[in-house]
């Protein structure tokens, strides 16, 4: 009985080994719209995402290729679409529905670094109102990545 009992155990911890040491992905949308960063803003960015990578690639080896990077933050009189429908339906930011909480000026633009490309997926960002955790694989779109902020503290 006692050799059942040992030989279930096991076998659960081999099946859920793989589970117990995986990095968590937050799979939560934190986009709630587009936005443009200008040229120079996109280059300085770049070269903060290589820098990260070279730095710190080899901690993170092929299970990350894509780095989020925060390339502007963004003032609402320069978001041209309207983003009331996107936040309300947004995963993310429902903090912005708190007049205490809500921070107009606290708008991010995050772009997609593909590693094995050496350069941004697009030359447009994501509008974004909350951030996830530094270093943290989290969902930016239909792009799973790491958030590496601006990459300048590395």
């Amino acid at each position: 009985m006692m050799n059942r009992i040992l030989l279930i155990v096991c076998l659960t911890l081999l099946v859920q080994s793989p589970v117990l040491v995986a990095q968590k992905i937050d799979l939560r949308n934190y986009v709630i719209g587009e936005y443009d960063p200008n040229s120079n803003e996109i280059r300085l960015a770049e070269g903060r995402a290589r820098a990260y990578w070279q730095k710190n690639g080899a901690r993170f080896g092929e299970k990350v290729r894509y780095l989020a990077l925060e390339v502007a933050s963004v003032m609402p009189g320069d978001v041209i679409q309207p983003l009331w429908k996107n936040m309300i339906n947004a995963q993310t930011g429902s903090g912005f529905l708190l007049p205490a909480q809500w921070n107009p000026g606290g708008m991010h633009c995050i772009m997609i670094y593909d590693n094995r490309a050496g350069t941004f997926v697009s030359k447009h960002g994501y509008l974004m109102v909350e951030l996830p955790r530094r270093e943290t694989l989290s969902r930016f779109g239909d792009y799973i990545a790491l958030f590496v902020r601006t990459g300048a503290f590395w």
